[in-house]
């Protein structure tokens, strides 16, 4: 199944780019991500719990970038399976483009999901509707989480250059 949304945050496309550019703080935006563990080859070792229709998973995935074009575009990739809950695989390839607009970013995000499975079973209508709801957290978090990651940013470097 492929899904696309686009959203909008009030930040510059540089400080967008600087928050995605570091995939544990881009996966821990997605709503039911648990726990995020990198690991040697520079994957990521992800435990998400989804609840879809009537059925609801937790997930171990490995995550890898795999695609970059440098302040511009990002593409994640994930697979895995369930480990407690409904039976099955999920797999998923992401991707971030950011264009600036006005004084913010634009951020287009598109996703091919593959659900094996129990919960592939719930059929498209339902897989769909779960994908937009993900995707309106997602933006919402990010929105969120960009906000507080600039602030936090803004008060250190404010009291490095106060004791200068």
């Amino acid at each position: 199944m492929r899904f696309e949304d686009t959203f909008v945050v009030a930040k510059p496309p540089d400080a967008v780019w600087s928050f995605f550019d570091d995939p544990k703080r881009l996966a821990l935006c997605v709503p039911g991500v648990e726990s995020v563990e990198p690991l040697e080859d520079g994957r990521s070792k992800i435990r998400m719990t989804q609840k879809v229709g009537y059925l609801s998973a937790t997930f171990d995935l490995k995550m890898h970038v795999s695609g970059r074009d440098e302040g511009h575009a990002l593409e994640v990739t994930s697979i895995g399976r369930s480990v407690r809950g409904a039976i099955g695989e999920l797999r998923s390839t992401n991707r971030v483009e950011l264009t600036p607009e006005g004084e913010g970013t634009r951020i287009d995000l598109s996703a091919d999901i593959g659900v094996g499975g129990m919960l592939g079973s719930v059929g498209q209508k339902v897989m769909a509707s779960k994908a937009r709801e993900v995707a309106r957290q997602f933006a919402a978090n990010v929105d969120a989480r960009l906000a507080e990651w600039r602030a936090d940013s803004a008060d250190e470097t404010s009291a490095e250059q106060g004791g200068a």
